[in-house]
């Protein structure tokens, strides 16, 4: 039997290379990262690699999605919706419910799938990937002009938005698919609430200052990773859901760091720096790879067509959605074709919210692989049509600039 420690550096590097294969090919990691699970899921390799060794994969993986969230609510600052935020809150509106309503509608009238598995489809089209469109941004070095403005912007509230929708769809699961009633989930959430705001007000400040006493990153993020770990437990417990856990703890973090006089504001970025690092270095690149790992491509071969329908629903209703918000707002069909296209990949909380779906068995293998090949179909064709639209505009912008100077 394979070592879980070679399990993990075998998973690991075939993360990277095929990761910085696919960047070299004008591609996110996250396709890489995927095509590795797909890789070590031949059967033959699979079971000579992970026999014994699944249960621990799958606990790193179940970390990194925790993780994620967690560094989601970290970079979500609620200010945003105080000011010059107009536009991007319609583009999140749009480009999320648009496709998340017409996709359940769609599966659930014409493939007879049932309420639940139909949210979970819903919100998974619905759900833009903002770290493969900031990876896009950043190599194309338009992070600070108005298009890259615009997709952090409505990425902001695209995790606001889809925190509702999960916080949604984990309250539904909770009342149908555990058989609970809706009195007791009422309770649990107001009791998760009511923790909630306790570590807002007293738990979270103190901890803050009781990590940053050494003035040294690694304690502040040993205090960051403790918090999150109990928030998240917590919120397990009382069923509201490990996703929104993670999410809410980076939130509550942010908020306080910003709020409290006494704890430096630059705190918030070192600890934010810390949990990419281990997150998107370590955990979530193995977690793309247990996705991978997981894809039945026989199911593939056999609801081709449903993903299909699934890419084009994705595709089409975010960027009619995206490119609707931006005329309603004045702004030009190319401005929002360009941003359409930039939002529109897939792969990353939406595969998380599958991953979760699928282990507690809201979803089957077969609806798990097809939104998992949907995502993956969605990021590829749309990341080198963006880029190459972005690119034209920008040439075509400056080109313009230097003809009336």
């Amino acid at each position: 039997m394979v070592s879980a420690l070679i399990v993990v550096f075998i998973s690991l590097a075939l993360a990277y290379v095929l990761g910085e294969i696919s960047r070299k090919i004008g591609l996110p990691r996250v396709i890489g990262q995927l095509s590795a699970g797909f890789v070590l899921n031949i059967p033959i390799i699979r079971n000579y690699v992970f026999a014994g060794n699944l249960e621990f994969f799958s606990f790193l993986a179940n970390l990194g999605i925790v993780l994620l969230f967690y560094y989601i609510g970290l970079e979500t600052n609620i200010r945003v919706f105080t000011k010059n935020i107009k536009l991007p809150v319609m583009i999140s509106l749009f480009n999320t419910l648009l496709p998340a309503i017409i996709g359940f509608f769609v599966v659930r009238l014409f493939f007879g799938l049932s309420t639940l598995t139909s949210l979970v489809v819903g919100i998974s089209l619905g759900i833009s990937a903002l770290t493969v469109s900031l990876d896009m941004l950043e190599e194309l070095k338009l992070l600070k002009s108005r298009l890259g403005r615009l997709m952090i912007s409505s990425g902001a509230v695209d995790d606001i938005v889809e925190l509702f929708l999960i916080a949604i769809f984990f309250s539904i699961f909770n009342v149908f698919g555990n058989g609970n009633n809706i009195t007791k989930i009422l309770l649990d959430i107001g009791i998760f609430i009511m923790i909630i705001a306790v570590f807002r007000i007293w738990v979270i400040p103190l901890s803050l200052k009781l990590f940053d006493r050494e003035k040294s990153s690694t304690a502040r993020f040993t205090g960051a990773l403790l918090l999150v770990l109990l928030i998240a437990s917590l919120a397990e417990f009382l069923g509201v859901g490990l996703l929104i856990g993670g999410m809410v703890a980076g939130i509550l973090v942010r908020q306080t760091i910003l709020k409290e006089k006494t704890i430096p504001s630059w705190e918030e970025h070192d600890i934010s720096k810390s949990i990419h690092i281990i997150s998107f270095g370590f955990l979530i690149p193995l977690f793309f790879v247990s996705v991978g790992l997981n894809v039945d491509f026989s199911s593939f071969l056999q609801e081709i067509w449903f993903v299909f329908l699934l890419t084009i629903i994705a595709i089409t209703c975010t960027m009619g959605g995206t490119v609707i918000a931006v005329l309603m707002n004045r702004g030009t069909f190319r401005e929002g074709f360009i941003l359409g296209w930039g939002i529109n990949p897939k792969g990353d909380v939406n595969l998380a919210v599958a991953a979760l779906a699928l282990s507690s068995g809201v979803i089957t293998k077969n609806i798990y692989t097809s939104l998992v090949m949907m995502a993956m179909f969605t990021t590829i064709i749309s990341a080198p049509i963006f880029k190459f639209l972005s690119v034209k505009h920008t040439y075509d912008r400056d080109k313009k600039k230097k003809g009336v100077l």
